[in-house]
């Protein structure tokens, strides 16, 4: 065997270790960069949630103060995200999860219905209370949402 296969036969070795190392090297950037995406997403989801939660405390307000189109217009707002939300962040929302916000979203649509009804006139007592006891429910609903998901994040766990 000449010097030239010798050293031919070391080197192809050592490409062979070489490209070893760098094929478990992109695997675990692979790894990491999934687990930063899903942290990203998560961290979104939670904006979506403290979002959704500023509007309902909106909501609240304007219905506790009569303004009826803003009521009206916070109220679908918060339709559309909660109808949103179980469909694009799915892979992060249990299926209780899905199904209490797609409820909510009914509630809040019927909530902007019944306010369009007679957009000029003040709700009648009563029926301003009730619709505040739906939007304070909603937002507790929204807020421990909110709350389980930012501890999964200061733990660095995901959904």
């Amino acid at each position: 065997m000449t010097s030239f296969d010798i050293i031919a036969g070391i080197a192809s070795i050592l490409g062979l270790i070489a490209s070893l190392g760098a094929w478990l090297q992109a695997g675990s950037a692979s790894k990491a960069a999934n687990k930063a995406k899903e942290s990203v997403e998560i961290r979104t989801l939670a904006d979506e949630f403290e979002l959704a939660c500023g509007r309902m405390d909106q909501l609240l307000d304007f219905i506790a103060q009569d303004r009826l189109a803003g009521a009206a217009l916070r109220a679908t707002e918060l339709a559309a995200i909660l109808s949103e939300l179980p469909y694009r962040r799915s892979p992060y929302l249990s299926g209780d999860w899905k199904d209490e916000l797609l409820k909510k979203q009914t509630q809040m649509q019927l909530l902007a219905e019944r306010i369009l009804m007679n957009p000029d006139q003040p709700l009648p007592s009563e029926e301003k209370q009730r619709l505040l006891r739906i939007c304070q429910e909603c937002r507790a609903t929204l807020g421990k949402n909110l709350g389980i998901i930012k501890g999964k994040i200061d733990r660095g766990a995901t959904q």
